[in-house]
């Protein structure tokens, strides 16, 4: 059994997997979303029995690391966690006691409360290379990103990161007005839109962002968090070329929202993948962009799913003749459901 529940993290990620059979289920929350993500997703927290397995906490970004902070910070929450992988200030330089910025939140709540951080990487960094200690029940999980470089390059700009995504005391997080609503006149040029030059993300936060590779009784999931294209890309090459040109894939959430500079047709071109998850309100960012549903559209697959957790962003993709032609199928709440969950079973 594999479960997977996108849940309303408004323009960021929160996303809970699930998986096991009759003898055991273990769980992996993967981001918390904004600090309105919280209250939404408490419900569904409450009947976790009281343990989650593993919290992934990919990058310090706001809209994926402030509904990890409302979480820490009730002191009536009703989970526990085993273990938490996020690279703080020490992981950037893997270094032990050099010091993580003073008073940043989430290093401070891991600290203070006990919490298991990066036990599987024997309290190191999670980086791809990095020895991984995981569960004995059937499954693996492999990093894809970030590496080592990439993270030793935060480090000389981590105060100035964590101040701006609201991870200092006494500095609030940067909420930016929404966009305005979605709205899009006439068909997209689908085969322009894919056939745009790819520029890469140069955000240093993303580049440390956690990837990863998760399989479970013959499922592959890649979670991506906003992960730098062209690191997944040297990740999964080595595995598609072993798996005859094309790793496939039950599940892959596109990275950052589905932001055009981080999935490239180089990256489709290495997977063969049946679901796509793109997790956002569109909020802020206006994510997903046009040019990076289109490559999904042209270059991902004879046939595939593409889930939206928010209804308003699958509108102008949820069009029969753009379905027909391109052989995919759109996924999103119903009209009187709530917006940002959607759940479905691998």
């Amino acid at each position: 059994m594999i479960r997977f529940t996108m849940m309303p993290g408004e323009d960021g990620d929160c996303l809970l997997l699930e998986y096991g059979d009759d003898a055991f289920v273990r769980r992996i929350l993967v981001d918390g979303g904004r600090s309105g993500t919280y209250p939404l997703i408490k419900p569904t927290l409450d009947g976790l029995d009281g343990l989650v397995d593993l919290l992934v906490v990919t990058h310090v970004d706001q809209d994926h690391i402030l509904g990890v902070l409302a979480l820490m910070d009730d002191p009536d929450r009703s989970v526990e966690f085993a273990d938490v992988w996020f690279n703080g200030f020490d992981q950037l330089l893997d270094s032990e006691g050099f010091g993580a910025v003073d008073g940043e939140k989430l290093t401070s709540a891991l600290l203070a409360q006990k919490v298991p951080w990066n036990d599987a990487f024997g309290g190191r960094s999670v980086e791809v290379g990095r020895e991984l200690a995981w569960f004995d029940d059937g499954s693996t999980m492999d990093v894809l990103s970030p590496d080592r470089g990439q993270l030793e390059r935060l480090a000389p700009v981590w105060s100035a990161e964590c101040a701006k995504n609201g991870l200092i005391p006494g500095r609030d997080p940067d909420e930016l007005p929404p966009v305005e609503g979605f709205e899009h006149f006439g068909a997209p040029n689908v085969e322009q839109l894919a056939a745009s030059p790819f520029k890469p993300d140069t955000s240093k936060t993303n580049l440390t962002s956690i990837g990863l590779l998760f399989e479970f009784e013959d499922k592959r999931i890649v979670l991506t968090g906003d992960a730098d294209d062209r690191r997944l890309v040297a990740s999964i090459r080595p595995l598609a070329e072993a798996a005859g040109g094309r790793l496939h894939l039950d599940v892959l959430k596109v990275a950052h929202h589905g932001s055009d500079h981080n999935l490239s047709n180089e990256l489709l071109g290495l997977i063969d993948c049946d679901r796509y998850l793109i997790s956002t309100s569109g909020a802020r960012h206006d994510h997903p962009h046009e040019i990076a549903v289109a490559r999904i559209l042209q270059h991902g697959g004879d046939e595939k799913e593409i889930v939206f957790n928010y209804r308003d962003r699958a509108v102008m993709w949820d069009v029969a003749a753009l379905k027909n032609r391109f052989g995919y199928t759109v996924t999103a709440p119903e009209r009187d459901a709530e917006d940002g969950f959607v759940s479905f079973e691998l």
